[in-house]
């Protein structure tokens, strides 16, 4: 099992939906979540399919694989956060260069419900350690 590096302050945590992106009733809510991370002193990358809703999804599939993709390709990035789950994040799979991320440096991926889907598979494939959590 390869563990990414524990979190800490100064640590940068990307933020992307893989299935259902923030509508405008719940950014309050980010907001909310946002200040927290903030005042941890993380580092927090929003993607371009965060916001967004549109039967069901944040995003076309392309781009929202393209976006993990590239958050999971990313040294920078400590960890990868979708604002939740959804329904279709198992669309994601196909489109995931799983050659390419067996170079990549691990980094946690946080979620549950839907996101088990790409966590399992990352787990499985990779090697990553990954958390199960809200």
């Amino acid at each position: 099992m390869k563990y990414p590096a524990p979190l800490i302050a100064g640590s940068t945590i990307g933020v992307t939906a893989f299935s259902s992106g923030i509508g405008e009733a719940h950014e309050a809510r980010y907001q909310f979540v946002l200040e927290y991370l903030n005042s941890l002193q993380f580092r927090v990358i929003e993607g371009n399919c965060l916001r967004g809703q549109s039967k069901h999804v944040s995003a076309c599939v392309e781009e929202r694989a393209s976006e993990l993709m590239q958050f999971l390709m990313d040294d920078e990035i400590d960890a990868i956060a979708p604002p939740w789950g959804g329904e279709l994040a198992m669309e994601l799979l196909p489109h995931l260069d799983f050659e390419k991320l067996a170079n990549a440096k691990p980094k946690w991926i946080l979620g549950f419900s839907d996101i088990s889907t790409i966590t399992s598979v990352i787990t499985s494939r990779l090697g990553w350690a990954t958390v199960h959590c809200s």
